[in-house]
C-alpha cells in the first residue's frame, strides 16, 4: 500500500489485531496539488482494510471532491516511497473492499457532478456521513 517494509514491519507490529471487523473512517478533505497528502489516506484505507481486517469507508470531501475524477488523480503521483499514480491506489483499495464515496454538494460546487467518477465511488449526501460516523469506531481526517 505504499509504504516502507520499514514503515510496514512498525505498523504490523504495534497495531492490536482484532477479531471483529469495525469500521473505521477516513476523510479525505486535501487538494490535488498536494501528492502526498492525496496518497496517505488511501494507503492506509488500503492497509486497514487488508493488513488488519478493517471495514473502511473513505469519503471525499471539499476540494478533495476532484479526486474522484479520473483524469484528475491519474495526474497525481506522489513518488518514493508510493508506487504507481492516485487513481491506480483508489482503484487497488476499491478491489480490496475499501468503500470510496464522494460528497454530493462538494461535487456539485466545483462543477463536477456531470463528470464521470472512478468506477466503484459513491456519491452520497451530508446525511450519510452523519450516518458512517454514528458506525464509526475512529475517524481520521486528512486536511
Amino acid at each position: 500500500w505504499g509504504l516502507g517494509d520499514e514503515a510496514r514491519r512498525e505498523s504490523t507490529d504495534t497495531m492490536a489485531s482484532s477479531e471483529e471487523k469495525k469500521l473505521d473512517l477516513v476523510i479525505v478533505q486535501g487538494r490535488s496539488e498536494d501528492a502526498e497528502r492525496a496518497t496517505i489516506p488511501f494507503s492506509l484505507a488500503g492497509a486497514s482494510a487488508t493488513k488488519h481486517g478493517k471495514s473502511v469507508q473513505v469519503v471525499l470531501m471539499f476540494d478533495g471532491a476532484n479526486l474522484a475524477i479520473p483524469e484528475t488523480s491519474e495526474k497525481i503521483v506522489a513518488g518514493k516511497p508510493f508506487d504507481g499514480n492516485l487513481l491506480e491506489r483508489i482503484q487497488n483499495v476499491i478491489k480490496a473492499g475499501v468503500k470510496v464515496a464522494v460528497c454530493k454538494p462538494c461535487l456539485m460546487k466545483r462543477g463536477l457532478l456531470d463528470k464521470k467518477l472512478i468506477d466503484g465511488i459513491e456519491i452520497i449526501s451530508g446525511l450519510s456521513l452523519l450516518q458512517y460516523t454514528y458506525a464509526t469506531e475512529k475517524v481520521l481526517s486528512f486536511t
